[in-house]
């Protein structure tokens, strides 16, 4: 790793390159194996929270946000509908919702960051969008914590491909 930035006298922290990946990150304990980024450690961790939110995300979206429970935690949140989801015929909403509770399929295209937020379904010949937002308690900002289902809150979203 090349120190690419000395730290101001009053502090320990500076900026560093990592030799590996070349990424550029702030440290103030830089050394070799410390990148955040291709750390085999931070890796690791990073996938397990991944797979976390997962988890939880497909409880909610098992759940359609009613009293969903993940380990038995009440993961908290809402589903909403989009004005042209609203505008189905309900025969069709019904059979959507179903795909969307009991959808499986995913692949690195649809699930580029492996945490179960994002699906295409079809019924009756209509295609619709779900996706799962993670907020903070007060829907306000992105969760800080977004594996954590007490800092958490879902917004589950259906929505046809013309409103994306």
């Amino acid at each position: 790793m090349a120190h690419l930035n000395a730290a101001p006298a009053d502090t320990n922290t500076g900026v560093y390159r990592c030799g590996s990946c070349r990424d550029h990150y702030e440290s103030e304990d830089a050394g070799p194996g410390l990148c955040p980024i291709c750390n085999p450690a931070e890796q690791a961790r990073d996938h397990m929270l991944r797979l976390m939110i997962a988890e939880q995300n497909d409880a909610f979206r098992r759940a359609l946000g009613f009293a969903a429970l993940w380990r038995g935690q009440h993961l908290k949140g809402r589903t909403v509908a989009t004005p042209g989801f609203l505008a189905i015929p309900e025969r069709t909403q019904a059979a959507l919702m179903n795909a969307v509770i009991t959808f499986t399929d995913w692949t690195e295209d649809n699930d580029p960051y492996e945490d179960h937020s994002f699906g295409r379904v079809e019924a009756h010949g209509t295609a619709i969008f779900w996706k799962i937002d993670l907020y903070d308690t007060a829907y306000h900002f992105g969760a800080e914590t977004p594996s954590d289902p007490e800092q958490t809150r879902r917004v589950l979203t259906l929505y046809l491909p013309s409103e994306h």
